[in-house]
């Protein structure tokens, strides 16, 4: 599979686009070696995403000013309930949170739970799958950290459900959505 050094991006993130024709701007990443890994928009109205191969976070601003942030992050990223951003540390086993001023606070897990994707819940808090823990886990935005186990043995969760709002945008752009 290729890999790509710079980070693509439709006009129109933040909305499912229902057009045949898009247009992208591409934004080089300035590390060598980095490839961008999950993107979400912050509170602050700039693009956030994870960095790979070399772990991170970068920022993309709406004029293209890109600014990278030295954290372990190196997989899932989401925008939370307090305007801040979360994100796995999938080697370090720790959930990450980044002001949008570029602040990190580290909340460690247990070990062997490596954390890969999370997102924010229509609860207030975030959750997070741990691929080799087996668990499902809530983190609120005060870091106080809850696991619930997975009752099938080494199911090795990878993904978490976005909020369902997208699930709505995307049933309507497809004409699937039924009331």
């Amino acid at each position: 599979m290729p890999r790509f050094s710079s980070l693509v991006l439709p006009a129109a993130l933040a909305a499912v686009v229902c057009v045949a024709q898009v247009t992208y701007t591409e934004y080089p990443i300035p590390a060598a070696g980095v490839f961008p890994r999950q993107i979400v928009t912050g509170s602050d109205g700039n693009i956030w995403f994870t960095e790979d191969n070399i772990p991170g976070i970068g920022r993309i601003t709406p004029t293209g000013v890109v600014t990278e942030f030295a954290v372990p992050a190196d997989e899932g990223i989401t925008a939370g309930p307090d305007g801040n951003l979360w994100f796995t540390e999938y080697g370090a086993q720790k959930i990450g949170r980044i002001t949008t001023a570029g602040v990190a606070t580290e909340f460690p897990l247990a070990g062997g739970s490596y954390p890969v994707n999370i997102t924010a819940g229509p609860d207030g808090n975030l959750w997070f799958v741990e691929r080799f823990g087996n668990k499902i886990g809530r983190i609120t935005i005060n870091g106080v950290i809850t696991e619930f186990p997975i009752p099938t043995a080494d199911s090795e969760p990878l993904f978490i459900a976005a909020p369902s709002h997208y699930h709505r945008n995307l049933q309507r752009c497809l004409g699937t959505l039924r009331s």
